[in-house]
Order: structure tokens, then sequence, then C-alpha cells
């Protein structure tokens, strides 16, 4: 009877133990933000609660925005595609005079920064990319899937410019 007692009890434990690890799969809640075009196509961007980095969906794509060690500088900003892990663009220079955004395919997005009195308007090859107007973002077209990226890439920065972490994200960094 003990034996066969102790059998079904660790017989129980296994199967909870096993579903237990199955079942561990979790994600840290992000802010979800919607970018649709005049067509009705959607591409959604999900920002970290810390504002470390933004996930990009575009046309079956995904991508991750970030600054390089959390460093805020132009220079420092990176796209990955998160299925292979690769980085497939950089941020060169800065934008007060050559500042570009090169990409593995070998595009590259001159961009600068023209300020007014009330917002900043980053201008592209083509006209526009991002406009901030009256302290609010306004909705500039895009052409082509880097663009929209650089695009995406600004207003992640004018998000975390604008916002700060809630208390409960905020990590404290110490060195020894």
């Amino acid at each position: 009877m003990k034996s066969t007692a102790s059998f079904v009890l660790l017989f129980i434990t296994v199967v909870v133990f096993s579903k237990a690890q199955t079942q561990g799969a979790w994600s840290i809640p992000k802010h979800e933000i919607v970018f649709k075009d005049e067509k009705g196509e959607v591409a959604k961007m999900w920002m970290d609660p810390g504002l470390r980095y933004a996930d990009i969906s575009y046309e079956g794509r995904s991508y991750r925005v970030f600054y390089h060690h959390n460093n805020s500088k132009f220079k420092r900003a990176r796209f990955v595609d998160n299925e292979s892990k690769m980085e497939i663009g950089r941020a060169k220079g800065n934008l007060g005079g050559a500042g570009r955004f090169i990409f593995i395919n070998g595009e590259e997005i001159n961009v600068k920064r023209k300020r007014y009195p009330n917002g900043y308007e980053i201008i592209g090859p083509y006209g526009p990319l991002f406009k901030v107007e009256n302290h609010g973002v306004s909705p500039v077209k895009t052409f082509q899937e880097t663009d929209f990226l650089v695009q995406a890439f600004f207003l992640f920065d004018r998000i975390k410019i604008t916002q700060t972490p809630p208390a409960e994200v905020i990590m404290l960094m110490t060195s020894n």
C-alpha cells in the first residue's frame, strides 16, 4: 500500500511539474501603437514599458528599433530583423549635419532636422519623413519599407524623449 501510494504521489508530482514547465511562457506587457495608411493596411509597434526598445510588425516582417547600449544619441540607433537577429540598419553622424541611416541592402537615407517654434520636421530624400507640429506628431506618407522604419525610429525617439518609464520598471545600475 505504501509503495502504491508513493508511486501515485510521485506520478502526480511529475505531471504537475511537467505542466508547470511547459506553461512557463511569459511576456512583458507593452504599449501598442497602430499605424494605418490610406489603403487601410495596418502596421503595429509595441514599446517596452522601460522605453528601451520597440518591436515593429510591418508587412509580415518583424523588426526591433533601439539605441545601442541604451545611449540616446542619434549615431547609436539600430534596426534588427527579429527573425534572423541580424542588424539591418544603423544611424551615422548626427542630425545637425550629415545624419544618415545605412541599411544592409546598400540603401542610405540622409536626414536633416528643421526646427520650428512648436515642433520640428525630419526631412529625408523624398521630403518630410517625420513631423511634430504644435508638440504633437503629424501623419506623413512614406514610400518604401526603409522610409517607414526611419519614421518608426523617430516616433520611438519622440516617445522616449517625452515620456518617462513608470517607477516599477526603472532599473538602477551600479558598477563595482
